[in-house]
């Protein structure tokens, strides 16, 4: 498999597999915590719904963080893909937090965006987060061209 990433090619030995997280960063704001936006992927199995990894990644959340407070979920699309889409309430280092997930499927690939700000910064974000979720699309890195 070839990975195309960033600036940069490599070809991955056989039975690797790109389990990248890429961070896009904000301005810090007053309080020194930058809004930012984390691009993560994971391959699951071809029968994976959107939903049923949606369930169990807040599973696996509200076991990690506790007060985690779900405010909205809902299925949607995203570049035509499927998607499923969480907002998310919690605090960290003495900070409320709030995130926007959205959760893509494409070809045993779910993709998962995390928007993340302050509770008192989130709305100003908003339209940020939306540019790149809402530019979001999927490709197959064996067919595309440099």
């Amino acid at each position: 498999m070839r990975l195309i990433a960033n600036g940069f090619v490599a070809d991955l030995p056989e039975g690797w597999e790109d389990r990248s997280m890429i961070t896009l960063v904000g301005r810090p704001e007053g309080t020194g915590f930058a809004p930012n936006v984390v691009v993560m992927r994971q391959r699951v199995a071809p029968q994976t719904s959107i939903e049923a990894y949606a369930r169990e990644q807040r599973a696996a959340t509200e076991a990690e963080i506790p007060g985690l407070e779900i405010i909205d979920e809902r299925t949607a699309t995203v570049g035509g893909a499927p998607a499923f889409q969480r907002l998310q309430r919690f605090s960290a280092h003495g900070l409320q937090l709030q995130q926007a997930q959205t959760y893509v499927l494409g070809d045993g690939l779910v993709f998962v965006l995390t928007c993340t700000a302050t509770l008192e910064q989130f709305n100003h974000h908003i339209a940020h987060f939306r540019q790149v979720v809402d530019s979001f699309r999927l490709f197959n890195p064996e067919t595309a061209t440099l």
